[in-house]
């Protein structure tokens, strides 16, 4: 986890719903319903994320042994991203829109150079490698609280999003801000201690003022 390599940054939930008895399996259907699958080279995403195993960022399995380790469960959230330069496109349709001219004595068309545009794309975007991170995610089962080790507001987003749908429940987020908010809640004055206020100022007010002669 990133804690042991000198990361503690990490965003905080608790689960607020009805948490079934066997944890476990439903923790392991909300992952496997969430997994990740790679990009599809012939296709047009340039980004897709899900749950893999904390180990092994390529499996998707989720069994047990690879899972929970005492009262957790540890997972991992993958983000794959595929994007073609947009500068090694422009270099390739130039090259090509001069050899066009060159044997037909004219410039391509826009519609000609659209076409073109789309085929070089497809040819560079199979052969182009996508990158891919890994976040790692905890979940703690006795308290059911979750740590998400990531700072990207759209990875947390990814990960609460997951599984607040395969886990038909809320995932409440346990900030500073809100923790001090509960605090300062609970300090506030009571009904008593503003009518013990009101009483000692009505008190003062009827007390007899001394004005210096």
């Amino acid at each position: 986890m990133p804690i042991r390599k000198g990361t503690v940054s990490a965003a905080r939930f608790r689960v607020q719903g009805k948490v079934p008895k066997d944890v476990k399996s439903w923790l392991t259907r909300a992952l496997k319903a969430g997994a990740f699958e790679p990009i599809d080279p012939r296709g047009d995403d340039e980004r897709t994320a899900g749950f893999v195993e904390l180990q092994n960022d390529r499996a998707t399995d989720f069994a047990v042994g690879h899972l929970f380790e005492g009262l957790y469960a540890l997972f991992a959230w993958r983000v794959e991203s595929l994007r073609v330069p947009a500068q090694a496109i422009r270099t390739q349709l130039s090259d090509w829109s001069q050899k066009f001219e060159a044997k037909n004595g004219r410039a391509p068309g826009r519609g000609q150079k659209s076409e073109q545009k789309a085929l070089i794309r497809k040819s560079l975007r199979a052969r182009t490698e996508p990158s891919s991170q890994v976040f790692d995610v905890s979940y703690e089962l006795p308290t059911g609280e979750l740590l998400v080790w990531a700072t990207s507001r759209a990875v947390i987003d990814g990960v609460q999003a997951a599984l607040e749908s395969g886990l038909e429940v809320r995932l409440v987020p346990r900030v500073p801000a809100s923790l001090v908010g509960a605090a300062i809640d609970s300090m506030s004055p009571t009904p008593e201690l503003f009518g013990e206020e009101l009483s000692r100022l009505a008190k003062t007010a009827e007390q007899p003022h001394l004005v210096a002669s």
